[in-house]
């Protein structure tokens, strides 16, 4: 669903975010992390869809550093799954906001709208 706003130049997206957390978190800090998120998505004129605990430590096939000074290796994370839609203009702020956010090893964000993406969707459909 990509919508104009009222001034016609303005774009939301379909989006969906993959946060892969540290494994020590226990999970009311996991939930506060992607509520955290979840907030800063509808602070930027965005809505969440949907936002869940995709998978509880799992492995990893090679270890994923911390960020900050302590650089711990971590070998399992939890992953988090959240759709949102949200103005393009925004995404860079929210992109920067997951950046900074200690819990979060690693985090990817995928316009869902992308040819590419539904070319792949329409190839796992018709088989």
């Amino acid at each position: 669903m990509v919508e104009s706003d009222k001034n016609g130049g303005n774009m939301e997206r379909n989006y969906e975010c993959m946060l892969i957390l540290r494994p020590d978190l226990p999970e009311p800090d996991r939930e506060k992390i992607a509520g955290e998120i979840g907030k800063k998505i509808e602070e930027l004129k965005g809505q969440v869809k949907k936002s869940v605990l995709w998978r509880s430590l799992r492995d990893f096939h090679y270890f994923l550093r911390s960020k900050g000074a302590e650089r711990t290796k971590y070998y399992k994370g939890s992953y988090w799954l959240i759709e949102f839609f949200l103005p393009t203009e925004n995404l860079d702020e929210l992109k920067e906001t997951i950046r900074l956010e200690e819990g979060i090893l690693r985090s990817l964000v995928l316009n869902k709208e992308s040819d590419k993406i539904k070319i792949e969707q329409e190839k796992v459909q018709a088989s």
